[in-house]
């Protein structure tokens, strides 16, 4: 469960959050033009719905900027098929960035380029 302790920096809240690495990797590589709920970021990130629930990993995104909650009153194609609230990846956002910078420099690294 989140507790109400915020990690003093980024490396402590992916080392304590469960499930925190691989949903920003995964966040990093969805199509931003897209929606996504919350049983839909668990298919696409490996991560279980129950941590990322648990964990209240998607607010605590949202909290981040790193997601943004999209508002579908009125419109039911965009509404989740359970009513699930709808989120959008933050394109711009700085967390984001740097994750895929890391990704980058890691992976360069490792080829040697």
């Amino acid at each position: 469960m989140r507790t109400d302790e915020t990690p003093t920096g980024g490396w402590e809240f992916i080392a304590e959050r469960e499930g925190a690495a691989e949903l920003l990797g995964a966040l990093a590589d969805l199509d931003d033009g897209d929606t996504y709920t919350k049983t839909e970021i668990a298919e696409r990130t490996g991560v279980a719905r129950k941590t990322l629930y648990l964990n209240d990993l998607v607010a605590e995104c949202a909290d981040l900027g790193l997601l943004a909650p999209v508002d579908t009153e009125g419109e039911s194609d965009d509404a989740g098929a359970d009513g699930e609230t709808q989120y959008r990846v933050v394109s711009d956002s700085d967390l984001l960035a740097a994750t895929a910078a890391f990704d980058e420099a890691y992976r360069s690294q490792r080829t040697g380029d």
